[in-house]
């Protein structure tokens, strides 16, 4: 009897918490690890390529840009045509940004859409990208990276001139408790790393 493939996709892989997730996760046996990669064919992203593997398991790069609109929905056709995936059990969406520190009264408003375009949207276009083939896996989880600077009955605690970073955060935990909400099915949370 064969043991069962678990399937991962994670934005962000090839550097910092994505890619601590991502050496876990392939160093398991019988494990399907789909990178999510800003770019595939950088130096740092093909190096993925040659990670050590656990018995049965494999990785895949896709390009996922979380800034994209429509990078998720096309890395996940590539996923299901060339790949052959046809669930997914766990999805982290890692990739985000923290690019301007500044005060409500300092920071712009293109600052602000630029955070809240790849924290905030850009999970949210990764969701209803995998949404079908979560809902394929026996414990489908999606996970967002989430902030303490992001929780508004925090925000006393941490004092942070970081406007337009918290802003996004926020609206990406309120996206995640939605998804928990509106799919049964579907294990949702957001881990704050700290």
């Amino acid at each position: 009897m064969s043991a069962e493939n678990h399937t991962y996709l994670i934005t962000g892989a090839n550097r910092g918490i994505g890619k601590s997730l991502l050496v876990t996760w392939l160093a398991r046996p019988y494990s399907t690890v789909i990178a999510g990669l800003r770019d595939p064919s950088s130096d740092s992203s093909k190096a993925l390529l040659n990670l050590p593997k656990g018995e049965n398991s494999r990785i895949l790069t896709v390009k996922i840009d979380s800034s994209s609109k429509t990078d998720a929905a096309s890395a996940l056709k590539i996923l299901e045509t060339t790949y052959h995936i046809d669930k997914l059990d766990t999805v982290v969406a890692n990739a985000g940004i923290a690019k301007y520190y500044g005060s409500i009264t300092s920071v712009t408003a293109a600052q602000v859409l630029e955070h809240v375009n790849v924290n905030a949207i850009g999970p949210l276009l990764l969701f209803q990208a995998v949404n079908q083939l979560l809902l394929k896996s026996t414990n489908p989880k999606f996970v967002v990276m989430g902030s303490a600077i992001g929780s508004i009955g925090a925000m006393e605690k941490r004092p942070a001139p970081m406007f337009a970073y918290g802003v996004s955060k926020a609206m990406v935990h309120y996206l995640v408790r939605k998804v928990h909400f509106e799919n049964e099915r579907i294990t949702a949370f957001a881990i704050d790393p700290g």
